[in-house]
């Protein structure tokens, strides 16, 4: 996760000022999974400000739990929003999906334990690789069922993958969360340039 209390708040500020000038940009240019990707991004970018407040230990535990949610609930939040123009096949599978992905994260619910760890708070729900592979497995899977075009929609997951490893090599921490705290930031305007270089 974010190194300290004022780089998670940047972190939000900012991403929240990039995802939303990339949808305002999508939409000038009639580009609707562009925008739509960048408002589900915004939930993305939000828990940074749970963190921000676990940071500034605004009763911890509450935040922590805040931080949590809005972590598992990025793969929900995107399924809803890409699912309605998804063909009823992958529509189908991908709830089902959906459905194991929640069964995972949710049941136990993890407890709101935490450190810092190598310069990033470490969250205990996210040093069990169980949690982590689901995570990322349900991440590609709504990625490659639901986001058209596909060969954008490839581009998109393999730079996520492409950028979590780059974190994971340049921050290392027992989880992996840290991915979120700078690359996702800015991943709004690289799907932005993958759409224009990738034609439909």
């Amino acid at each position: 996760m974010c190194f300290s209390a004022p780089v998670s708040l940047a972190s939000f500020l900012v991403g929240m000022l990039v995802a939303i000038s990339v949808g305002i940009a999508a939409l000038k240019m009639h580009q609707t999974s562009l925008a739509l990707l960048a408002l589900g991004w915004t939930w993305v970018i939000a828990m940074q400000w749970w963190e921000f407040m676990v940071w500034r230990q605004w009763e911890t535990a509450f935040a922590s739990q805040m931080a949590y949610l809005f972590n598992i609930l990025q793969i929900p939040v995107l399924f809803f929003i890409f699912a309605s123009d998804a063909p009823f096949l992958a529509r189908t599978l991908a709830s089902v999906l959906l459905i194991l992905y929640l069964g995972v994260m949710l049941t136990p619910l993890p407890t709101e334990d935490m450190r810092v760890h190598h310069g990033h708070m470490d969250y205990s729900w996210w040093t069990s690789p169980l949690r982590i592979s689901t995570y990322f497995i349900g991440l590609v899977a709504i990625f490659l069922l639901l986001v058209r075009p596909l060969r954008w929609s490839v581009a998109c997951i393999v730079s996520l993958l492409l950028l979590c490893l780059l974190s994971r090599w340049l921050y290392p921490s027992e989880n992996v969360a840290s991915l979120w705290c700078f690359f996702a930031v800015f991943f709004p305007v690289l799907a932005m340039l993958l759409r224009w270089w990738l034609p439909s």
